[in-house]
């Protein structure tokens, strides 16, 4: 999962890099990026906004009882 966008500084480039790494999610808005419709930081708060959303949504799945046991 390559980080692709081309108007990311160095900082931004390690930072997207070491989330794709940690989560194995891909980095969501590159291409907005490089349009220039949102900057580096936008997509990082929504790229963390999407995955504490996930993790929340996951975390309120009720499971069979015989899998609490």
């Amino acid at each position: 999962m390559p980080v692709y966008a081309k108007k990311l500084s160095p900082e931004w480039r390690k930072a997207f890099t070491e989330f794709e790494k940690h989560t194995g999610f891909e980095m969501m808005h590159q291409d907005e990026i490089d349009a220039g419709t949102m900057t580096a930081k936008e997509a990082w708060e929504n790229n963390q906004q999407w995955l504490a959303d996930l993790c929340n949504g996951a975390s309120r799945i009720r499971v069979p009882e015989e899998l609490e046991k």
